[in-house]
């Protein structure tokens, strides 16, 4: 068997930093790295919605289909919670596992070599720790993610994650700073950290939260931007905010609503209000006018009306985000809002999501044009001929031609 890997990330970016430590463990042992025609395929699956397992479901069967001699590994949410809920989903993967022992991947792989039995490992995840992984260089991508945490302890009425993630866990703070420090050695300007709860780092250990972190962070000779890939409002708290104007904070945070209806909020188990979020939100840009806000907002969840959706709609456009991603909002078993009544018709959830579509594309637009012809620090990413593409602390993309450094910060005038 020719050593070729493939790994398939359908996930977030959790998973994308994963996929980056497995991607490391297989170079390790001598493989090349491929995107087709592999002998061996890892799918890092997900199952945030309905989609995503459908997406996980016809990405592993179709693999091994098409690939019937390479050994396909399926690992992740999705087969968690096929674990999890006892589906008798038949999947065509001749190893599976859920959310631990990612990093025993290349001794499963072997042992499955030697003896061709198909391998099925499960742990009930709840109480699991953290698993640890560490990156000191990441083949494809130019900015450097740290998973920090892992495992969700909301329990929102929607969400499937706190059963196939487990409780939070943190990463520990010296092995942290230690990769990040690693990471900035080899190059790398800007670390994105990132976890299922970010904002929850540290609740497990010993009087050391994020702040601390982030504060740790900061003193790392070298180290440009940092970003934080997501974090809920609730847990923005007077300290960081303290932070949101320092040079290294990347002007941009990622705060999700879920609804701007406190009705729908309060049907949802979210832990905030609207009056709450905009407070929050208000603090925030006292702090830094010009830091970019994007969200996520859940469309058509059980009982919304359309006087509900309108005030969400009306409260997107009071706060201003730059971005809004939509979700249109599905079923998923085991959750407390699968057995709510009052579910809203597929052609009703479809015209609202293109609704809060277009005002998220006339807000993101309203927001980018405050920068038009101002100088923005960009961190050059990737190139197309002579045109260099990148994004600035405030995550704008920006496209420039001439000839400039790849993962370099460059201060360069933005046009829309």
């Amino acid at each position: 068997m020719d050593k070729t890997v493939c790994i398939k990330n359908l996930g977030c970016k959790v998973n994308a930093y994963e996929c980056e430590f497995i991607m490391s463990l297989f170079l390790r042992e001598g493989y090349k790295i491929v995107s087709d025609n592999a002998s061996v395929y890892v799918i890092n699956t997900c199952t945030v919605t309905n989609e995503a397992d459908k997406k996980s479901r016809r990405t592993i069967n179709s693999i091994k289909k098409h690939n019937p001699n390479s050994v396909v590994i399926a690992i992740g949410c999705y087969t968690q919670n096929l674990y999890n809920t006892n589906k008798n989903i038949e999947i065509n993967a001749d190893i599976i596992l859920g959310n631990k022992d990612k990093s025993r991947i290349i001794e499963y792989l072997n042992q499955y070599l030697k003896n061709k039995d198909k391998i099925i490992k499960f742990y009930d995840v709840k109480y699991t720790k953290f698993e640890d992984m560490k990156i000191n260089h990441l083949e494809s991508h130019t900015r450097a993610f740290i998973k920090i945490q892992d495992g969700c302890d909301n329990y929102c009425s929607y969400c499937v994650i706190p059963y196939v993630r487990g409780e939070v866990k943190s990463k520990n703070k010296d092995k942290v700073l230690e990769e990040a420090t690693s990471l900035v050695n080899n190059g790398y300007k800007e670390i994105v950290l990132t976890g299922i709860h970010t904002g929850k780092y540290g609740t497990d250990l010993n009087n050391y939260k994020l702040y601390n972190l982030l504060l740790d962070l900061l003193e790392i000779k070298n180290l440009e931007r940092i970003r934080i890939s997501s974090i809920e409002i609730v847990e923005v708290d007077n300290k960081i905010t303290s932070l949101l104007n320092s040079p290294k904070i990347a002007d941009h945070m990622h705060l999700p609503l879920q609804s701007g209806c406190d009705k729908m909020l309060k049907l949802m188990d979210r832990r905030y209000n609207t009056k709450y979020y905009e407070d929050k939100i208000n603090l925030i840009r006292s702090v830094n006018p010009n830091i970019s806000i994007t969200t996520d907002v859940i469309v058509g969840f059980p009982g919304e009306t359309e006087e509900d959706f309108n005030e969400t709609y009306e409260f997107c456009k009071k706060i201003g985000f730059s971005k809004i991603h939509v979700f249109p909002y599905s079923d998923r078993d085991g959750t407390k809002s699968a057995t709510m009544k009052d579910k809203v018709n597929d052609l009703v959830k479809k015209e609202r999501v293109k609704k809060l579509i277009e005002l998220s594309d006339n807000l993101e637009k309203d927001y980018k044009n405050k920068f038009n012809n101002k100088k923005l620090d960009v961190l050059f990413e990737r190139k197309k001929f002579l045109t260099y593409i990148g994004y600035s602390s405030n995550y704008i993309e920006v496209k420039k031609i001439g000839f400039y450094k790849l993962n370099n910060i460059y201060k360069v005038k933005y046009k829309c």
